[in-house]
């Protein structure tokens, strides 16, 4: 419970409060304000107009009007008198003439004599106004209704404001446990995934809010921390497993090699062990070289490039090992094909797949290498009538250092489709395999942005 009321949700709730109650007073506020000014200004634009429309009445009607009107005020709120010129009052129920100007307009009393006698003095508005044959006319109105309607309103409004401040605490405390609710259990999840339960992720909602979203990119970031993990652990079982044979051998030839005496005999040996080594090396080069390609920054290296001609250079350069090997190779290019990238990069993914064409396909076989935009999308395909895939081997062939059953006689790290893929993968394109019945083709299709 402490850490509930430490935490930024409820100070957020009690900022939410804080801002409802200010914003709330000062609506309230405003309302008083409006319905104060109105209904003085009412009042006054009243007296000001009978003021002006009984200014040329005669005495008598004059009389009369002020009988009826103060005969019906019940409520004993209203003023009216006649004053002499000598300022002596001639009828109505003002004893003493308001020290205000004669000017026909409405004047604030804040202490004035109560109508009908009394001794006890109140607020009121009263106009005064200069009539032709010199008298002088007063009306004027009490303000403790008006001031009692104030109260009223002020009142209500205050009685408002609570349940006001309630309800915003109510409102603020639930979104704040609520919220709370799930960050705790967001640190929960953490917590015991830092213990060693790599198979949770963080919990969502169909909400889709900022939390979910930040959620969503955490789940993603595990997702890939396990996947750079798995083949952590692969890169170290293939290593060991690859490695422990020319390892085993070169011992053992090495031991036999020290038996013999003969010098001729030991170099030959030696011979042996560093071709060993030096397929040790190779694979160990080509795992660090998919290292550099998945995990090192590229973008920032990526510029246009022209796939066309980077296929027409490989084209070129292969042509004479194919011919070497009788093989027919041909070139279908669409100029320009341009992509933004890193030339070396796709330099290498194409060569790998053009290089294995070569290598699985027999004497007076074909490949062929084409280039074109289909639908909007850069298509890089290489086609060859070679030995092909088994259906069962299809979906692991870009696994590293997979090899096929055909495959294992042809020499071969197992890692070359790996890099072309993970190259591919670094320019937003898809590596796919295609049965060429017989042989295979290789695509590495542009995805859509």
């Amino acid at each position: 419970m402490l850490e509930f009321f430490r935490s930024a949700a409820v100070r957020l709730a009690l900022a939410f409060v804080l801002v409802t109650t200010v914003a709330t007073t000062a609506v309230f506020g405003l309302v008083y304000l409006q319905i104060r000014e109105a209904n003085e200004k009412r009042n006054r634009l009243i007296l000001e107009d009978e003021a002006a429309k009984s200014a040329d009445r005669s005495i008598d009607e004059l009389r009369n009007a002020f009988e009826v009107r103060l005969t019906h005020d019940l409520r004993r709120i209203d003023y009216a008198a006649l004053f002499g010129r000598d300022r002596k009052v001639m009828f109505g129920n003002i004893e003493v003439l308001p020290a205000i100007a004669l000017d026909g307009k409405a004047h604030f009393m804040a202490a004035s004599p109560a109508g009908g006698g009394d001794n006890r003095l109140e607020p009121a508005i009263f106009v005064a106004r200069l009539r032709p044959d010199g008298n002088i006319m007063v009306l004027g109105r009490s303000l403790l209704e008006s001031l009692a309607f104030r109260r009223i309103v002020q009142n209500a409004l205050a009685a408002g404001l609570a349940p006001m401040l309630l309800l915003a605490l109510a409102i603020g405390a639930f979104f704040a446990r609520r919220a709370s609710r799930r960050l705790t259990a967001i640190h929960d999840t953490i917590a015991r995934i830092m213990k060693g339960d790599t198979h949770l992720r963080l919990p969502l909602r169909s909400g889709n809010d900022a939390i979910d979203k930040i959620s969503q990119d955490v789940n993603l970031m595990l997702d890939e921390i396990m996947r750079l993990l798995v083949q952590i652990k692969g890169v170290g079982d293939n290593i060991a497993h690859d490695l422990r044979s020319p390892l085993a051998v070169v011992h053992a030839q090495l031991e036999r090699g020290l038996e013999q005496s003969n010098d001729e005999q030991l170099r030959a040996v030696v011979r042996q062990a560093l071709a060993h080594i030096d397929r040790a090396m190779v694979t160990v080069a080509a795992l660090l070289r998919l290292a550099d390609v998945e995990y090192g920054p590229k973008s920032s290296r990526f510029k246009t490039i022209d796939l066309s001609a980077i296929c027409t250079d490989l084209f070129e350069f292969f042509e004479p090992l194919a011919t070497s090997k009788s093989i027919k190779m041909t070139l279908e290019v669409q100029s320009p094909v341009q992509i933004s990238g890193d030339g070396d990069l796709m330099r290498e993914a194409v060569s790998n797949l053009i290089g294995n064409a070569i290598k699985f396909t027999p004497e007076n076989g074909a490949v062929s290498v084409s280039v074109a935009q289909e639908d909007g999308h850069p298509v890089i395909r290489v086609r060859d009538n070679g030995i092909g895939v088994e259906p069962a081997e299809r979906d692991k062939i870009f696994q590293r250092f997979y090899r096929t059953e055909s495959g294992h006689r042809v020499p071969g790290s197992g890692l070359g489709l790996s890099i072309a893929a993970a190259i591919a993968n670094l320019h937003d394109f898809d590596l796919r395999f295609r049965d060429n019945d017989p042989g295979a083709v290789f695509e590495m299709v542009g995805r859509r942005k």
